[in-house]
């Protein structure tokens, strides 16, 4: 694993401050120490011009950057003095400024192992004895210590040398280690990685000594986001490993971080790259909140802890690991970082960690332990998810936090559903207080796809004919071929109803081009040609079907008058709005008074929903009321209150609380009164009514 030492750190490893000390008793740094006088410089999103503007500040504040970023930052890295520093802190176009940090690496010494699968890969199902995964279709990017680049088991690139110039050869090791792990060849001699074959795209940040600093992190970085952009399509990097660790700051949100580092991982990821990140081997919890572990504390990363297996089987019966006897097999690895918050516990998986074989320098192969070697078992995992021998995977169409949330939700299903395949510490047998989450699953994803839900429901009545239809999947589809494998017809006829596709995640939704006919069912079929992005067929075909709801609109049967006078018209003229008028002289009392109701029949009590709408005028302005009979308490319901004067007024009202009370009876058919009425209190006057409808729907 790669460590962030503070400046002033023990020969050992150790933390040499007083701060606060974490559950294994040993001590944390407070706050991070930084290199001397270097600094990451991040400027707002609106300077624009990122290379000229720090070309003016080189020229005005008399410094030179050593880096510059223009993708996953838009700042750059220098040696500054304290008034420079200040100088840029107060410069408007700045975010903040943030310390330049201390990396080094830390290893066990190389034991070579014999040309098999590796039993890490073979305890996550990516291999067993005899067979093995293909290539993933992704590119992954190892940001470490750099990749030998002419070792015969690897399919490495060169990317990018953030320590110096030059290919990003390894003079280390470590990357190499890691990159076997993720990618070693399956061809016939050495190891094989979770996903052989893989195009491994070297980005050093470490020198031979392993040490760095996180402003050559956030150059790797930087590059991998601007694969994302460039012209070249066959270069982007989608996965990135990242075995580094140590100590920051309280994590902030990508929103309001002043950590370079995580501003850089939040940009990236929401570039589409996923970020794997080693736990930590400080054997304490990496979300410790005043000092925590980064980058495993960040929550857009996907967090590895370390499982030890000595025999590539589940079961815990392979004894200790050979070059570690302080471990036992299918237990948590009593050196790895764990979360002791659920937010750490939320982006956190296993791997084997243990005596890990893998590719080493000059063509050769090693063993060595650590979350920086169970890291790279995630990160090949994440590769085969998202495609596999030139074929889309279930990941495919996911972003970066679906895939954390895929990547975990598989390996809790495969423990959950497998006796034995999970570890002594995980969330089926935990340690008290500390998580390291579900070990990670790699098997080829032969399951075929299922059916969650379906909207309208099968048998379902009373479905609005303008809406959707809704099929969501067990997992992501192919959504061409899912799409060709539906159909809606109508079930008297058999006649297909043309439409609409549209996706969102798993969701297939079906739109038919005008509304379906009221009262009328149809038929939906899903056939088994619907498949998965790994190719396998929806387990059963789903046929179903439902009754759409049916739409009335109608008028009064009759009308019947309470007070004043009919001088014109009937119920026929309330039929349509045309000018023809139902007309109602108001009494000559003190008080002058107009009312007078429409009866409607046929009105069924299951209605599933009602509407009334009424459009009149007034010779002189009064007080109008619609009200609707309720047949449940014999009284009237108001709905509707307003002055209405010579100019005709439209409202349209929803009466409320239970609709079936506004009809006579009890079931079938019955009828419906909306009555109108209007006062006024110094002259007589006459009411004019227009137009007079009930709309409702039934099953």
């Amino acid at each position: 694993m790669l460590s962030i030492s503070p400046a002033g750190a023990a020969p050992n490893g150790e933390r040499s401050d007083q701060g606060p000390s974490g559950p294994a008793g040993a001590p944390r740094l407070r706050w991070p120490q930084q290199l001397p006088d270097r600094y990451i410089v991040v400027y707002k999103p609106s300077v624009g011009d990122t290379r000229g503007k720090t070309e003016r500040l080189e020229r005005a504040r008399g410094f030179k950057a050593t880096r510059r970023y223009e993708r996953a930052l838009e700042g750059f890295a220098a040696t500054l003095s304290p008034a420079q520093v200040e100088a840029l802190g107060d410069d408007p176009e700045v975010a903040f400024v943030s310390p330049d940090r201390p990396v080094q690496a830390q290893r066990l010494v190389p034991v070579a192992v014999n040309d098999t699968p590796p039993l890490g890969v073979r305890r996550i199902e990516a291999s067993t004895e005899d067979t093995t995964r293909e290539a993933s279709t992704a590119n992954v990017a190892v940001i470490d210590t750099g990749i030998d680049l002419d070792h015969p088991d690897l399919n490495a690139v060169d990317g990018v040398n953030c320590v110096g110039s030059g290919p990003a050869e390894d003079e280390n090791g470590h990357g190499t280690h890691v990159a076997g792990t993720v990618a070693a060849r399956n061809n016939g001699a050495g190891v094989t990685g979770v996903a052989p074959g893989t195009p491994v795209y070297a980005a050093k940040v470490l020198d031979a000594l392993g040490n760095g600093s996180f402003s050559q992190i956030i150059c790797a970085i930087d590059w991998v986001t601007a694969t994302r952009t460039d012209a070249d399509p066959g270069n982007d990097i989608t996965v990135a490993n990242m075995s580094l660790s140590g100590q920051s700051s309280p994590v902030g949100s990508c929103g309001s971080t002043t950590d370079a580092l995580h501003r850089a991982i939040c940009a990236s990821t929401a570039a589409g790259v996923t970020y794997v990140v080693a736990a930590g081997n400080s054997g304490w919890d990496f979300d410790y909140e005043s000092s925590p572990e980064v980058p495993a504390a960040y929550p857009e990363v996907l967090t590895v802890a370390a499982v030890a297996d000595s025999d590539g089987r589940p079961g815990g019966l392979g004894g200790a690991p050979a070059c570690d006897r302080s471990q036992s097999d299918d237990t948590y690895a009593s050196f790895s970082n764990y979360a002791a918050t659920s937010a750490g516990a939320s982006h956190l998986v296993a791997a084997p960690g243990a005596c890990v074989a893998s590719t080493w320098l000059e063509g050769s192969y090693a063993t060595s332990s650590g979350t920086s070697m169970a890291s790279p078992h995630v990160a090949g995992v994440v590769a085969l998810c998202l495609g596999e021998a030139g074929a889309s995977g279930p990941c495919t169409a996911l972003t970066p936090p679906q895939i954390r949330q895929r990547v975990q939700a598989d390996a809790e299903t495969r423990t959950a559903t497998t006796s034995g395949y999970g570890f002594a510490g995980d969330p089926l047998r935990p340690v008290s207080g500390r998580s390291y989450g579900y070990l990670s699953w790699a098997a080829a994803d032969s399951a075929p796809p299922t059916v969650i839900s379906l909207t309208p429901a099968a048998g379902a009545v009373g479905v609005f004919p303008t809406g959707e239809v809704v099929v969501t999947f067990s997992e992501p589809m192919d959504t061409d071929a899912t799409s060709a494998a539906f159909s809606l017809t109508r079930s008297a006829d058999g006649t297909s109803v043309p439409g609409t596709f549209s996706w969102s995640g798993t969701s297939m939704r079906f739109r038919p081009s005008s509304a379906l006919a009221g009262g009328t069912s149809y038929a939906a079929r899903l056939t088994a040609l619907a498949r998965d992005l790994a190719g396998n067929r929806l387990g059963s075909e789903q046929a179903w079907s439902f009754t759409t709801i049916t739409e009335v609109s109608a008028p009064p049967i009759s009308t019947t008058r309470q007070s004043g006078s009919v001088v014109g018209g009937g119920a026929a003229k309330l039929g349509t709005d045309d000018n023809a008028y139902y007309a109602v002289t108001s009494t000559s009392t003190s008080t002058y008074k107009t009312s007078w109701y429409g009866t409607f029949s046929g009105v069924s009590n299951s209605l599933r929903s009602l509407e009334v709408s009424y459009k009149g005028k007034n010779s002189r302005s009064c007080t109008q009321r619609v009200d609707i009979w309720r047949f449940a308490t014999s009284s009237w319901v108001q709905l509707d209150s307003r002055s209405v004067g010579t100019t005709e007024v439209l409202v349209t009202l929803l009466p409320g609380g239970t609709l079936d009370g506004y009809v006579s009876g009890t079931s079938g058919d019955g009828q419906v009164h909306v009555r109108v009425r209007c006062t006024l209190s110094s002259a007589r006057f006459t009411t004019s009514g227009d137009l007079l409808r009930i709309r409702y729907t039934k099953p």
